[in-house]
């Protein structure tokens, strides 16, 4: 009886501590994900470059998909309507991509290519037909993991810069609540 018992109170231990990932793949989502913070001029497209092109560089580390998640948080986090598009087969390619698509209040649709370089897109807000393409719009980072695999491949904030930058984010997220 004691040798059944030991190792059921070590998975839950395991369990307990975190320890063990769970069957839910949203769980590995930071429980703060989504923060309010103080909010930009989201309906003005020289506000969504700069943002853009100034956190860029923060996310060298980052793979393609990382970086998607990312200015997704960052943009969303400061008021901006922003969703992910995401293709099965992007450019025919075999490949899927997901890339943001911004809404402002006029209902004008923006895309935005975190990894314009690495992507060979014209710019950081590409107009060519293959951002226009989509199968599937996924409201937030819970959504698209859940209806694309995992939340894994988009995990920048188990990166060491991803760690430090939504540590502070949310620090400052509680600092303006007091």
């Amino acid at each position: 009886m004691i040798k059944m018992i030991v190792p059921l109170i070590v998975i839950v231990a395991l369990l307990v501590c975190g320890c063990m990932e769970s069957g839910n793949k949203s769980d590995n989502i930071p429980e703060n994900y989504y923060l309010d913070l103080k909010p930009a001029d989201v309906d003005s497209p020289i506000e969504l470059i700069r943002f853009a092109t100034s956190i860029r560089p923060y996310t060298t580390d980052f793979t393609v998909s990382e970086r998607v998640a990312f200015f997704e948080w960052y943009l969303k986090n400061r008021g901006f309507n922003v969703t992910f598009a995401y293709s099965d087969n992007f450019r025919n390619s075999g490949s899927d991509h997901a890339w943001l698509v911004l809404r402002n209040k006029v209902g004008e649709s923006i895309a935005v290519e975190p990894s314009y370089i690495e992507m060979k897109a014209e710019s950081i807000s590409p107009t060519t037909s293959d951002y226009k393409s989509y199968q599937k719009k996924f409201a937030d980072i819970y959504e698209l993991t859940k209806n694309t695999g995992s939340s894994g491949k988009y995990a920048w904030w188990k990166e060491g810069f991803g760690q430090d930058i939504l540590n502070e984010n949310i620090v400052l997220s509680k600092k303006s609540e007091l």
